[in-house]
């Protein structure tokens, strides 16, 4: 009669501890997905600024005219060289093309 009481209590005992882990690792998996959820939405509503941002008026008009070249009538349009880069570039007329190959490395690393 002992015997199987204490069957009876292992058998409760172990299927007890089978269920508090169970329950353990739902728990932590709820937790894991609560996280994403949030990050989710996080991501959501950045996306969501940002497509509020790129319809403005403003921001096309701006693109329109930093992208497309476009302007307002009367509006007048300046092109600024920078004369740093164009410095880099050199002038169609220069004598490069006479040069040798290794004079051109040599030019490149130690100037003129």
């Amino acid at each position: 009669m002992i015997s199987v009481n204490l069957l009876v209590v292992g058998f409760v005992g172990w299927s007890l501890a089978r269920a508090v882990t169970e329950g353990n690792r739902v728990d932590s998996r709820y937790a894991d997905l609560q996280k994403q959820i949030e990050s989710f939405d996080a991501r959501n509503r950045d996306y969501s600024d940002t497509i509020a941002r790129l319809g403005t008026s403003g921001f096309v008009e701006r693109e329109a005219r930093e992208k497309l070249g476009y302007q307002k009538p009367g509006e007048q349009v300046l092109m600024l060289k920078d004369s740093a880069a164009s410095a880099d570039i050199p002038s169609a007329g220069s004598d490069e093309s006479s040069l040798t190959n290794p004079q051109k490395w040599w030019r490149y690393f130690f100037g003129r």
